[in-house]
């Protein structure tokens, strides 16, 4: 009887590795309709999606052209660059969201942030939504993402026990 609970338990952390695995998006900041550029509405972009830890943002942009900086507070509501938490000027930057919390990220080019480009991230638990609409993750071309199909295998006595997750269904054989 004690096996089982030890073999329960772990099936159980399994299950749980593999939909938090699965759970996490990419979302390109701007897209479909844009990228990070002086044209993009970021208020608009950030209030029709929910950001969970685990979660990647990816700043897609001409590297001549615009950076992005992370910034406190204090940066994001003046604007500044100054004191920045980090910098990116890649053109294609991965930024991971891995806790719960807000974050800021502004184009630190004279006058670029003044004009709108700047996105306050926050990051909430999952199973939270606190947006008005919570969307599906896109890819670059705004299709939705689906999350990677993952497995785990637990030994069950003589038989195998195996938990697949794909497309968000649970299979046990």
């Amino acid at each position: 009887m004690e096996m089982r609970v030890v073999i329960l338990v772990a099936m159980a952390a399994v299950v749980a590795a593999v939909l938090e695995a699965a759970a996490a998006a990419t979302y390109t900041v701007g897209a479909p309709d844009g990228l990070w550029d002086l044209q993009t509405n970021y208020a608009e972009w950030v209030a029709a999606r929910t950001f969970h830890p685990g979660d990647n943002i990816t700043f897609t942009y001409s590297p001549e052209l615009h950076d992005v900086v992370e910034v406190s507070k204090a940066g994001y509501d003046a604007c500044s660059s100054a004191n920045n938490i980090s910098a990116f000027r890649t053109g294609n930057d991965v930024v991971a969201l891995t806790a719960v919390g807000t974050r800021y990220f502004l184009c630190s080019l004279t006058g670029h942030c003044d004009s709108g480009m700047k996105i306050r991230v926050d990051v909430v638990a999952a199973g939270s939504a606190p947006g008005p609409a919570a969307a599906a993750p896109t890819s670059a071309a705004g299709s939705v993402t689906t999350p990677p199909a993952a497995a785990g295998i637990v030994g069950l006595g003589g038989g195998v026990v195996v938990l697949a997750l794909q497309h968000g269904f649970m299979t046990l054989w």
